[in-house]
């Protein structure tokens, strides 16, 4: 299977921003032979709910009945490509938004999609959370997608590698701050998982003003390809990029089965899952509010504003 990854930069102006990963897209699949493209998150811009963003709002949000899919489906079209769109904040039906992928098949036809399930910062209190975690079947078989802050719930990669998943793409948006962090966690859960990531964030940088507290939101790319073994590629965090890779389902089958000499810990076989049940019982943090709680501390920061 080969992937390439779109590390796309945000625009001056956000609305040049699809214009800008359309033009990568096509220039990537005219010099490369391949079966998958990735996104970044919020690929389209920044979001109407990050610092100072609010303006955004109807700009860098979309339904995925948009002229947005509509020219990324005509893209999977025309380069026989499957497309994982980065991820969008989907103005859904009702009136509620929400961060989610799609997956566009070689035709173009919208195959799934993965809503995020863990949402971050202001997130919580602008986006609904989703609650399903599936696997869709291509002719590859079956792969993830993940957004962004599901990554740092463990179960989260592990309940689609039990599905049957080889191989995990993950729009997501490092902050500078994470980089070191994310690295390695990314490298660990690859291993500890036995599947396939592949990791596309956004570069760009914006700055908002709540009270008198200036905010600036850093997002750097380094977007990563990992197989259980290692990194195979990483791309800078300050700039354009596109990462190819050729991944292996059938390598990371063959790592999960079971054998008497196994000495690593990339086989699933070694669960109990009958130990886990603490799992489903209540944990630390299970009555506290996270979107009531960040809604209290942006009043406070902006006196008389309401959230977001």
């Amino acid at each position: 299977m080969k992937i390439a990854l779109v590390q796309s930069v945000w625009q001056p102006d956000p609305r040049d921003n699809l214009q800008h990963v359309l033009g990568m897209i096509d220039q990537a699949c005219q010099q490369r032979s391949l079966d998958f493209v990735c996104l970044a998150e919020f690929f389209l811009g920044p979001a109407w709910y990050m610092p100072g963003q609010a303006h955004l709002r109807g700009v860098t949000d979309t339904t995925l009945t948009s002229a947005v899919f509509e020219q990324l489906s005509a893209m999977a079209r025309k380069h026989r490509v499957h497309l994982v769109c980065g991820s969008v904040v989907e103005q859904m039906p009702d009136g509620r938004y929400c961060n989610t992928s799609v997956l566009l098949d070689r035709d173009g036809n919208n195959i799934g999609q993965a809503n995020k399930i863990h949402p971050f910062a202001n997130e919580a209190v602008s986006c609904v959370a989703g609650d399903t975690l599936a696997v869709h079947d291509t002719e590859f078989g079956p792969i993830g997608i993940a957004v962004c802050s599901d990554f740092w719930i463990p179960e989260t990669i592990r309940i689609l590698a039990l599905k049957g998943a080889t191989t995990i793409f993950l729009p997501g948006g490092s902050l500078r701050q994470n980089l070191p962090a994310m690295i390695n966690a990314f490298r660990a859960t690859a291993y500890l998982s036995a599947v396939n990531m592949v990791y596309c964030g956004p570069v760009g940088k914006i700055t908002g003003v709540r009270g008198n507290t200036s905010i600036t939101v850093e997002f750097a790319g380094t977007s990563l390809i990992a197989t259980p073994q290692g990194l195979l590629a990483q791309a800078p965090p300050d700039a354009a990029a596109v990462l190819e890779a050729t991944l292996s389902g059938e390598a990371i089958l063959a790592l999960r089965q079971a054998n008497a000499s196994d000495d690593t810990w990339m086989g699933l076989g070694l669960r109990q899952p009958q130990a886990y049940g603490a799992l489903e019982q209540d944990y630390v943090g299970l009555n506290r509010d996270l979107g009531a709680e960040i809604s209290l501390r942006m009043r406070q920061i902006t006196p008389g504003a309401s959230a977001p």
